[in-house]
């Protein structure tokens, strides 16, 4: 084997082990985010960290037909979809569940660990 192919070989060994970390590492912090395992996070995650709390949303999340009646915009997850909650100030302690808007549909997701 010559000098040049073994160079470009190892450059392209480097190159590959040097995406898969990257791709590895964005993995895993989206896991962290979300429970997913995927490279982006989805618009409906798992998992919704809210307001210093985690919402479980569950690995497959069923639309529903829930109202935003006395509900108004919080923030947004991590996949970019709008987060519903009561205004602050018209519940007492940490809501119980939050609605997630995204352009199709509404989802409920309930409090992980208890208020």
């Amino acid at each position: 084997m010559t000098r040049g192919k073994w160079v470009a070989g190892a450059v392209l060994s480097a190159a590959i082990l040097v995406a898969l970390v990257v791709a590895g590492v964005r993995i895993w912090d989206v896991h962290q985010m979300t429970s997913d395992w995927a490279l982006w996070p989805k618009e409906v995650p798992s998992k919704v960290q809210f307001a210093n709390r985690d919402y479980q949303c569950g690995a497959n999340p069923m639309p529903n037909t829930h109202s935003l009646d006395g509900l108004t915009k919080q923030g947004k997850t991590a996949g970019g979809a709008d987060i519903y909650s009561a205004a602050p100030g018209t519940q007492s302690g940490t809501a119980t569940w939050i609605v997630i808007k995204t352009g199709q549909a509404t989802y409920t997701c309930d409090l992980m660990g208890g208020p």
